[in-house]
């Protein structure tokens, strides 16, 4: 369940003075307060809505909404509030999924350049992901390497999502050995067979 809704956050409090009541109909002085309406998920502000704003006359202490404001009120606090910027807490929700968002193409960003460079250094324990071109995915560990040549165990195991071969990576499905050249290891990932090498 997504709790979600939206709160009011007192920002300003200040008075206007010399405005007629609309209640008590007399020359008054009145508080006014700003209150600022924002939405939020699970109590994390995401962006403000709108501004509330109320007032209180000094003499009947009769409270006002903005929609109850005479055109000199309005006016009298519109001058007096002049331009009151959002609080930037309000926009916590979005500045967390920015960096969620910036973090994870950092990660993915070094993760591929990381799976070049294990491509280009193999190194005993490497663990490849590959694509089988048949809607599944499986792994093959390196277990030997020589001048020119690669000893891999192939997984006889398989799984139907890319992020999902870690569930598989385990020693007893590493059951058939298999020997390529390194150069057949670069192209397997130049053709994206291989597209992922966890390094323990």
């Amino acid at each position: 369940m997504i709790f979600y809704g939206t709160k009011s956050k007192h920002i300003k409090n200040d008075r206007i003075n010399n405005v007629d009541c609309p209640d008590c109909t007399t020359t008054v002085s009145m508080n006014y307060s700003v209150y600022e309406k924002y939405a939020h998920i699970y109590w994390i502000p995401f962006f403000p809505i709108k501004k509330l704003t109320f007032a209180e006359c000094n003499s009947c202490k009769k409270t006002f909404e903005q929609k109850e404001f005479s055109p000199s009120i309005k006016q009298k606090i519109q001058h007096s509030m002049g331009r009151i910027s959002s609080p930037l807490w309000m926009y916590s929700g979005i500045f967390i999924i920015a960096a969620l968002f910036l973090f994870g193409m950092l990660s993915s960003v070094q993760k591929g350049k990381d799976t070049v460079s294990y491509i280009e250094s193999p190194k005993i324990g490497d663990v490849y992901s590959i694509d089988n071109s048949n809607g599944f995915y499986s792994t093959m560990k390196l277990t030997e390497i020589s001048r020119d040549s690669l000893t891999l165990l192939l997984n006889n195991m398989e799984v139907d999502k890319k992020t999902s071969t870690d569930k598989i990576d385990l020693e007893k499905n590493y059951v058939e050995k298999k020997v390529i050249a390194k150069t057949e290891l670069q192209k397997l990932f130049k053709e994206n067979k291989i597209y992922e090498v966890v390094r323990h």
